[in-house]
């Protein structure tokens, strides 16, 4: 196997010959770019700006998303990005404030251990979110300031100061993408390499997710959070409501229909031909549309492909005329 820093694998007897689902792979990928970004806004503030390109390999053997050890010689090369948006000076006042060490493998290994840390912590509290430790103890190890957290069970897990700090700025739904393909025969584990382990504020050891704990990190959805769920993906439906708005750039209606909004998208054409029924009562035809990111048809709220919209509001003959 080639050099690399750190790994996210996937391993277990549905991923023994490195095959993943293209899907489950993308929406994957996707999350882990999200993660990295995630942990290194927070080392590095200024990294909002910049446009990088998170270097990602998969290798058979298991699924594995290999982080390489230049990994910092990419945010370096995307700092260069930088010079035509916000000019010379600005990009030195980065370079200098927000990243001393980009030549070195500080900035990689430490979001590497921020998702580590935070992997444990939720393991040991079992739970994804507390933003205060009142009984916390405190020690200092090895130069390093460690906090002792207590679970439900009185076990105390010791996490160095900064990652502690770290997890309680962890989004709830962050890691969703990375747990949500764990399965029965498929667990998901995260580490450095042999070459890049041993540092004393890491957590020793990989952080593994097996299927028993999956929960912890991810919750499948109920059929109950389906917004009309009797509304299914490909169904041809007509709807009795009001147009709240619409938006030529994007080329959507706003459908106010049992008091919640739904996106209406035109099947072919403008959304300039319905000037006279915006902010009018009205019936939409067309077709029920679910579906979701990841290509399944399971989308939470559902999109209305209209064919015709008909106005309500006009008036209707008088019968004596």
């Amino acid at each position: 196997m080639s050099e690399y820093l750190a790994y996210i694998k996937y391993e277990g007897e549905l991923v023994k010959d490195g095959y993943l689902d293209a899907r489950k792979s993308a929406e994957i990928l996707i999350g882990i770019d999200e993660v990295i970004r995630f942990f290194l806004f927070q080392e590095h503030k200024n990294s909002s700006k910049l446009d990088i390109e998170i270097p990602i390999r998969v290798e058979k053997g298991s699924w594995m998303a290999l982080i390489p050890p230049d990994f910092s010689s990419w945010i370096l090369a995307a700092l260069g990005g930088l010079v035509t948006a916000y000019g010379a000076t600005a990009l030195n006042t980065i370079a200098k404030n927000d990243f001393k060490n980009v030549t070195s493998k500080d900035i990689a290994k430490k979001i590497v251990k921020g998702i580590k840390w935070t992997i444990e912590i939720i393991k040991h509290l079992k739970k994804k979110k507390v933003k205060q430790f009142p009984d916390a103890k405190i020690k200092l190890e090895q130069g390093i300031q460690m906090v002792g957290i207590t679970n439900e069970n009185g076990d105390i897990l010791y996490v160095p100061l900064e990652y502690l700090e770290l997890y309680t700025k962890v989004p709830e739904k962050l890691l969703d993408k990375l747990t949500k393909q764990i399965e029965e025969e498929r667990e998901l584990e995260i580490d450095f390499s042999n070459e890049n382990k041993g540092d004393k504020d890491d957590t020793g050891s990989p952080a593994k997710i097996t299927y028993g704990q999956k929960s912890l990190f991810y919750e499948d959805k109920d059929e109950d959070d389906i917004l009309f769920p009797e509304l299914k993906h490909g169904t041809y439906i007509e709807l009795q409501g009001h147009l709240t708005r619409g938006n030529e750039k994007t080329n959507t209606l706003g459908f106010e229909y049992e008091n919640h909004i739904l996106t209406c998208i035109p099947y072919e054409g403008s959304i300039r031909s319905e000037k006279q029924t915006l902010f009018s009562n009205c019936t939409i035809k067309g077709y029920v549309d679910r579906l979701s990111k990841d290509g399944t048809f399971k989308e939470k709220r559902p999109i209305i492909r209209y064919l015709e919209i008909e106005n309500n509001d006009e008036e209707k003959p008088n019968l004596f005329g």
